[in-house]
């Protein structure tokens, strides 16, 4: 093994001779685990002093956590899918015994399970606030028109990726569910077309559970893993969203502690609510028996509601269509607003425009979920 500066041998020192560290320790800055940028030219150890001694924006202030939180969750969701993979097998006349055995006999398998679901709908819920605060805070304009529109497809592959996921345990919940969800998906001209395409048909039988299965563990995580990418290369170069109050920058040893510090916490949290909160299994799935309330997911409440409150001589790819047309509205939004990266005081159209638009939005919630009457 090679010597270092104090005559001993060390395996990094030896490492150091044949790989660049520095190079691969600087990939976690790729997804914002590390927020410094290291001199790859230069020896790991050297380039992580000097890393040290310069003070950095931290992602650990409220609330610039919600991205690397969401990063985070996707992490565990991703170890936590691999490690039900290793039992679950993706056919309509195995899912139900193999996800029901993952909890009863696998070591672990409940907490696994639990962990993965509640992981899952905390992405969900962050990925959708931290739009929210995108807009109000203005933060979709001045360079980071990018970021905005990163967000909202980062949202949409998120909910696809979510809803795959349910199909597969192929329980009563999870297939009708999955039903009401595609009424949905399938009224989109352009989407539901597309959808029906990858996963074989609009029907749920066993060889679209496979394709479900296969969009779930490797298309959807592979687009959100280029998507996050993306998101922090912009932040990268357009820089972190200002804070008002406090010091502005910490050192890289504070960072990293921090860091630690949200993991710790998240993972605490994702394992209360799996022991305290479960989120129990339903009888196995019969195609010929609607079960009452069934209803698409909470996240495609309002656009079932929006379908729904067309008068009945509307075709229902023009109700589509108009979901579709609204969307990219709000996806090309930083280009659509003039006044758009001013503080929120110079911006009372817009605030007040977007509040009426989550009250709006959350009346269709209300009203996608009393459609189908109590559950």
């Amino acid at each position: 093994m090679a010597a270092d500066a104090g005559g001993k041998r060390s395996i990094r020192s030896w490492l150091e001779a044949r790989l660049n560290l520095t190079e691969i320790a600087s990939f976690l800055s790729v997804f914002g685990l590390l927020p410094a940028e290291l001199d790859t030219r230069k020896p790991l150890r050297e380039a992580l002093d000097e890393a040290l001694s310069r003070p950095l924006p931290s992602y650990a202030r409220w609330p610039r956590i919600m991205g690397i939180l969401s990063f985070i969750l996707f992490l565990v969701l991703a170890v936590s899918g691999m490690m039900l993979a290793f039992y679950y097998q993706p056919t309509a006349s195995e899912a139900y015994g193999s996800v029901t055995s993952i909890a009863r006999d696998v070591t672990g398998g409940t907490l696994v399970n639990q962990v993965h679901r509640w992981a899952a709908t905390l992405l969900l819920l962050i990925l959708a606030a931290r739009i929210v605060r995108f807009y109000f805070g203005g933060m979709y304009g001045r360079s980071r028109e990018v970021i905005w529109m990163l967000a909202m497809v980062t949202f949409v592959v998120a909910t696809f990726a979510d809803l795959t996921g349910r199909l597969l345990p192929w329980d009563a919940r999870g297939y009708w569910t999955t039903v009401r969800a595609r009424e949905v998906t399938d009224a989109l001209p352009l989407i539901g077309p597309l959808f029906s395409f990858l996963v074989g048909g609009s029907g749920l039988d066993s060889l679209v559970l496979t394709r479900f299965y296969i969009l779930h563990i490797v298309v959807w995580p592979f687009l959100l893993l280029a998507l996050f990418y993306l998101h922090f290369s912009s932040v990268r170069r357009v820089g972190l969203s200002s804070v008002a109050d406090g010091p502005g920058s910490r050192s890289l040893r504070v960072v990293l502690y921090d860091l630690l510090l949200i993991v710790v916490f998240l993972i605490g949290a994702l394992a209360t609510l799996a022991i305290f909160m479960p989120q129990s299994f339903d009888v196995a799935a019969d195609p010929f028996a609607t079960p009452p309330g069934a209803r698409p997911p909470w996240y495609l409440l309002a656009p079932h509601a929006l379908l729904e409150s067309f008068p009945p001589l509307v075709p229902r790819f023009l109700r589509g269509l108009f979901l579709e047309a609204l969307f990219v509205a709000v996806l090309l939004l930083p280009f659509l607003d003039r006044r758009a990266g001013e503080r929120p005081g110079r911006r009372p159209a817009a605030i007040a425009l977007g509040a009426l638009a989550l009250l709006v939005w959350a009346a269709l919630i209300w009203k996608g979920w009393h459609l189908e009457g109590p559950r």
